[in-house]
């Protein structure tokens, strides 16, 4: 448990995927967009998991990936297609 680190890991990801998602997903080519999103849902597992007494390998297996998944899932269904400015 390395709770620092992971409040810093929560706050760097959620402050990166709010300027990716509101500011730089229309605006950046798609894969970009997506590899930014991507990293910030690993970022914030991550720390969401540094900072649980007992994260065992099967939290982690499970949830990086997933997370990595969903997150520009998430922005695609919220914001539409990425890379698509006027």
């Amino acid at each position: 448990m390395n709770v620092g680190l992971g409040v810093a890991l929560i706050v760097t990801g959620s402050l990166l995927g709010l300027l990716g998602a509101t500011m730089l997903w229309r605006r950046v080519p798609a894969p970009v967009g997506i590899l930014l999103l991507a990293g910030c849902g690993v970022c914030l597992g991550a720390g969401g998991l540094l900072v649980q007494e007992d994260a065992g390998l099967g939290a982690w297996l499970f949830t990086l990936p997933a997370l990595g998944v969903f997150a520009p899932l998430q922005a695609r269904l919220v914001f539409g297609p990425p890379g698509t400015a006027s």
